[in-house]
């Protein structure tokens, strides 16, 4: 029986032991999943504090990836995880928490977007850690595709400018258009904030459009779109 929530004990400790045990013999095949199959820096696996559970752990998690959440403080809310091996039952499984309240990821990303003025937004936490990895410190997730009013007045306290980088298939149009509709529904422009969509390529995520295309051509997008919306509004 899988749980929905672990004692806060029970968290920070899983959390933990995954980080030492991604370094070890046992992580190798974990690790080189973050750096080789993912393109993650050392530095990002370690600052985002990224683990790993053994297959031979007696645990409900072994063999999976953890990938903690912590809230723009830094306190440990939930654990998300995915298992290495793709075949397997509830291979994606995370604890049930409010994700309606929390930006993944604020925590690393608060001083940069400060710094630029300008937030952008994806879907996934590996899309977090890889623009991180290539120099995107201003990139955050909303742990699925439903921005709130709750995250963006969340964000309201760093920037005004967020860009809705969501993925290009049709559950992330459809992100962006909900976006717009909350955008307009609670006036937020009144309040000078700022909704950019960024358009993809169809069923392009954000980290594969970097990878193909180079972080260069991801700046010239983020300005397109800038421009668009300027042209517009």
């Amino acid at each position: 029986m899988w749980q929905k929530r672990f004692r806060e004990v029970d968290r920070k400790k899983i959390v933990q032991v995954a980080k030492n045990s991604l370094w070890s013999k046992e992580g190798e095949k974990a690790l080189e999943y973050l750096r080789f199959k993912r393109g993650f820096s050392d530095d990002i696996i370690k600052e985002f504090d990224f683990g790993y559970c053994p297959l031979n752990i007696n645990h409900q998690l072994r063999g999976r990836l953890i990938t903690p959440i912590y809230d723009s403080h830094k306190q440990l809310v939930a654990l998300s995880t995915r298992h290495l091996d793709e075949s397997v039952d509830n291979r994606f499984w995370h604890e049930s928490f409010d994700k309606s309240s929390y930006v993944y990821a604020l925590c690393y990303a608060k001083k940069s977007i400060m710094k630029y003025h300008k937030v952008i937004i994806v879907e996934g936490e590996f899309d977090v850690a890889y623009l991180h990895t290539v120099g995107f410190k201003m990139v955050v997730s909303i742990c699925g595709s439903a921005l709130t009013l709750s995250q963006t007045v969340l964000l309201s306290r760093y920037c005004r400018e967020m860009y809705l980088a969501f993925d290009g298939d049709k559950q992330g149009q459809i992100a962006i258009e909900r976006s717009l509709k909350l955008f307009k529904k609670h006036n937020l422009g009144a309040y000078g904030i700022k909704f950019i969509p960024v358009k993809f390529p169809i069923d392009t995520d954000p980290d594969e459009f970097v990878k193909k295309e180079k972080k260069e051509a991801f700046r010239k997008l983020l300005i397109e779109s800038r421009s668009e919306y300027e042209l517009y509004n």
